[in-house]
């Protein structure tokens, strides 16, 4: 698993002064707009997923129900295809401008202003508007979970609604702020559909760029070594706002929390606010991407999305089967095992904070290597080349996806042994059953929920991967991601909105596995 950072790491002291400086010139540039972008988004996602959070749990007010499991939702949008939409709903022939062109009798974009999505500032909402549920997801756990001693403390002495949040509420959730602030930022370090697309140059896109089209391998991973240290730095942040959650007051769970009922004006700001964040994240990208879908459906749209859909289908399911295996196998070892195997478990997990571009970029060299130390092994025997094996099939796609996603498959499985326990496998012992008829006839089964979730969540992780798939896909391959993101950057994303279409409903899978986990867990 540490084989593309090893890899990228010796790459990058390798080729210190032999670059043309091009890293080192493009640094400054990647790193501010990086920054800014992640620190934006971090701001907006923090403030809005917080509100959220803050009144669904505390107030009762119009269709709450609704928006307490459905402001989750924009969680199925990837950030790529949030930002396609968005400039097709916002741009020249957009519904917008061409109602607004019906009103002033405008013919072209110089007849009058609208300001152009395609920007910072779009970035930063666009991305704030499908990445806050991080926050909201995490800060709504915390209130729920949370003693309502202290509001209704700080209410008896006198202190209004506000008050209280800024008072109390706010230095309480700091934990899960910054959590989900971290995830969602991470998020932003990992893209590069979306910041490609609004033309800002994120450090993701210049790596990208450096690689393939200035063919500067050295640059590209004295860059990727510079996002592994600013990952690093956001999972310390993030490690140390978990070590503070000690500081929780915990409610007794068979108390519900009380809801305050809002009135007049209060209780239609609160309805507008979640119907907006609703709208912007959900709403308006898989409304727009639903209507040019089926605006003109051509035979060539659908056989296109079907020619893309089973190489996305095939790749998505040997993953999900490669990762559920490793993650079993590693779990079972972490449940064994001592501290030392635990904490080599974990730095193998902490692949899904990589972003999959640097993965790629890090296993390109050393599969290709490979191949070709294995072609002169071939040649030396048998007199046969087989060509390349690792680097150019679909073996290195499955090798990166179960490294970026083997944090899902062993999480879902780790938990659901340590609930489970050893007394069934004990028993089964004490009956005289052992080897493989335990594994397959108590071990499996009892895990099988888990199992299947943890495929299912892999399953849809890959279906939604742009970055790794676009870098290490074999000639000719196309998924549904690819396929889009190949048409979006030709202006044809009308073509790619039925594909598009399908990786959103495959997103909706985890998304209503984890409300009915979440409903499972309610009072």
């Amino acid at each position: 698993m540490g084989l593309p950072i090893i890899w990228l790491g010796w790459s990058a002291l390798a080729s210190v002064g032999g670059s043309n400086g091009l890293a080192a010139n493009m640094l400054p540039t990647a790193l501010r707009e990086t920054g800014l972008l992640m620190a934006s988004v971090g701001v907006v996602t923090g403030c809005v997923g917080l509100v959220a959070a803050w009144l669904v749990t505390h107030y009762d007010f119009p269709l709450r129900r609704l928006f307490d499991w459905a402001l989750v939702l924009p969680l199925a949008v990837p950030t790529y295809l949030a930002a396609y939409s968005y400039v097709e709903f916002l741009g020249f022939p957009g519904p917008i401008q061409t109602m607004l062109r019906g009103f002033n009798g405008a013919k072209t974009l110089q007849d009058y202003w609208f300001p152009d999505i395609r920007s910072d500032w779009g970035a930063v909402i666009v991305l704030s508007s499908v990445l806050y549920p991080y926050v909201y997801v995490a800060c709504r756990a915390f209130f729920l979970m949370q003693s309502a001693s202290l509001n209704i403390a700080a209410r008896t002495l006198g202190a209004g609604g506000m008050r209280t949040f800024f008072a109390v509420t706010l230095p309480l959730s700091r934990p899960a702020l910054v959590v989900g602030i971290t995830l969602a930022m991470m998020e932003v370090v990992n893209d590069l559909g979306a910041v490609q697309y609004f033309g800002i140059n994120a450090i993701t896109a210049i790596i990208y760029s450096t690689w393939i089209n200035r063919s500067d391998f050295g640059g590209a991973a004295q860059l990727a070594v510079t996002v592994v240290l600013v990952i690093g730095l956001l999972i310390a942040a993030e490690q140390r706002a978990r070590r503070d959650r000690v500081y929780l007051a915990h409610r007794d769970s068979r108390v519900p929390p009380a809801r305050e009922p809002l009135l007049g004006g209060r209780r239609w700001a609160a309805f507008g606010f979640c119907l907006l964040l609703l709208a912007l994240g959900f709403g308006i990208p898989v409304g727009q991407l639903t209507y040019l879908a089926f605006r003109i459906v051509l035979p060539e749209t659908v056989a296109m999305t079907v020619a893309a859909l089973v190489p996305t289908v095939t790749l998505a399911a040997l993953g999900a089967l490669i990762t559920v295996i490793v993650g079993l196998f590693s779990a079972k070892l972490a449940h064994r095992s001592g501290s030392g195997a635990r904490g080599a478990i974990r730095l193998a997990t902490l692949g899904y904070a990589i972003p999959g571009t640097v993965l790629a970029l890090g296993l390109l060299q050393p599969l290709g290597q490979a191949d070709l130390w294995f072609n002169r092994l071939t040649m030396a025997l048998w007199d046969w080349r087989p060509g390349l094996i690792l680097s150019g099939s679909m073996a290195a796609l499955l090798y990166v996806y179960a490294i970026r996603f083997l944090a899902v498959s062993h999480s879902t499985i780790d938990a659901a042994m340590k609930k489970r326990g050893d007394s069934m496998l004990q028993a089964g012992r004490v009956l005289g059953v052992r080897g493989p008829e335990l594994l397959f006839r108590i071990d499996l089964p009892t895990l099988m929920p888990a199992l299947l979730s943890a495929a299912t969540l892999v399953f849809v992780e890959i279906v939604k991967e742009l970055p790794a798939t676009l870098l290490l896909r074999p000639l000719g391959v196309d998924t549904l991601a690819t396929l889009v993101y190949m048409r979006a950057n030709v202006g044809l994303f009308a073509q790619a909105a039925l594909p598009a279409l399908f990786i959103v409903l495959a997103g909706l899978i985890p998304v209503i596995l984890a409300t009915r986990l979440g409903d499972r867990r309610k009072v």
